[in-house]
């Protein structure tokens, strides 16, 4: 059978995207920079370690140690303190260039802070929150704040925040700092201390090299890519259009092992949570406005994925309540210390990290049915069980009897 010339042409509409695309990929001065850029050569980015912040802080923490082999002594800590501590009460850049810090110890993931610098001979401890995609966490910075005081009372304490962008922190008593001080650090030991071995030059200029394509506020990529985008918007939006997105695939993984379990029932969702709650724990008691008071809930962040137990939105008394049901119960619970306006967490499991966020999809589902699997099997009966022994949430409303007479 013979087509027809109409079914043989691509559709006007067809053929406009093919010249936005076209536009986009010949002559483009600018996207050839991004790929003579993205081409060369360099160890940061053959590793995988543009955005993952485990890696980031692992080589942050080496460069900061003045014990390790880098051979750079406290040149890079006090180089860094200096550029983030400036205005900074009670010890600023000066305090910083007389601070004797040879023998202080950096520390990886004490009590799941990023970096801690303990200095024990001058009682100084500075700790490093690092972020670069993810997010804070719920009261995660007052309550690393407050386990360093509790931890080193009497000591100086400093908490530094370090972003991309040097945001400004949740809590006041952080001082933020960003990735381009922290290039300028870096560019500050290599030009000004003699460093003996050429590979521990070649590393640390490479590091910056890395941070100033991809990380910082304004790095050359950054503005390229802004210029690419204003010329050709309409181009890049059709291939957004196209892009397969990561968090509505683990979206759809989670959601399709909460409906296999029989006693789950699904309370809601969109493109960053999925929420639910157990049938077998249903109870007018933690209903308000016909809405859940208490529910569980997957995170899907950016680059993170939780499993969470809230208290919602509901009458204070009662939110209190579970509040104090939740600390008398740790663990497996770990709530907040203080009831929030609307929202206080009770239990929380990170499941993912930016950097599992990268690993191929059938490798993420494995690993997301087995993590998922020992939540049913260790933390959720547990859970399961704490809130049964609160009888006052199973029990029936009292109904209110009408009183008759006899005439």
């Amino acid at each position: 059978m013979m087509k027809t010339a109409q079914s043989l042409d691509p559709s006007v509409e067809e053929q406009r995207h093919r010249r936005l695309l076209e536009a986009l990929v010949v002559g483009n001065r600018e996207l050839e920079q991004i790929e003579a850029r993205l081409s060369r050569f360099n160890i940061f980015a053959a590793l995988g370690a543009i955005r993952q912040e485990l890696r980031h802080s692992n080589f942050l923490a080496y460069l900061l140690s003045p014990q390790e082999s880098h051979r750079l002594g406290t040149a890079f800590l006090k180089r860094l303190f200096e550029l983030a501590l400036v205005g900074n009460p009670g010890f600023g850049p000066l305090q910083v260039s007389l601070w004797q810090a040879d023998k202080a110890k950096v520390l990886r993931e004490w009590e799941n802070i990023d970096i801690t610098i303990r200095d024990d001979q001058n009682k100084i401890v500075v700790t490093i929150e690092n972020k670069i995609d993810a997010d804070e966490g719920p009261n995660q910075l007052q309550r690393y704040f407050e386990i360093t005081e509790r931890e080193f009372s009497g000591w100086r304490v400093i908490a530094i925040y370090l972003t991309p962008e040097g945001d400004r922190p949740s809590d006041d008593r952080y001082i933020p700092m960003s990735y381009s001080q922290v290039c300028d650090a870096v560019d500050r030991v290599v030009t000004s201390n003699p460093i003996g071995e050429e590979a521990v030059r070649l590393g640390l200029t490479q590091y910056a090299e890395m941070l100033r394509r991809y990380v910082v506020a304004e790095s050359e990529i950054s503005q390229l890519c802004r210029q690419i985008y204003e010329q050709h918007r309409e181009a890049i939006e059709l291939i957004i259009q196209h892009i397969p997105d990561r968090r509505d695939f683990i979206r759809q993984l989670v959601e399709a092992l909460v409906s296999k379990c029989s006693d789950m029932e699904l309370d809601g969702s969109s493109k960053s949570f999925v929420r639910f709650w157990l049938k077998s724990l249903d109870a007018p008691a933690l209903r308000h406005d016909s809405k859940r008071i208490l529910f569980f809930e997957f995170d899907l962040g950016v680059s993170e994925l939780w499993l969470r137990l809230y208290i919602g939105p509901g009458p204070k008394e009662l939110r209190q309540k579970l509040l104090d049901m939740a600390k008398r119960n740790k663990p497996p619970l770990n709530p907040s210390e203080r009831l929030g306006e609307q929202w206080s967490t009770i239990f929380s499991r990170k499941l993912f990290d930016s950097e599992s966020y990268q690993i191929p999809k059938e490798d993420l589902e494995f690993q997301l049915n087995a993590k998922w699997g020992q939540f049913q099997q260790n933390d959720l009966p547990q859970i399961v069980s704490i809130i049964k022994k609160e009888t006052w949430i199973f029990e029936e409303p009292k109904k209110v009897e009408t009183a008759t007479t006899n005439e």
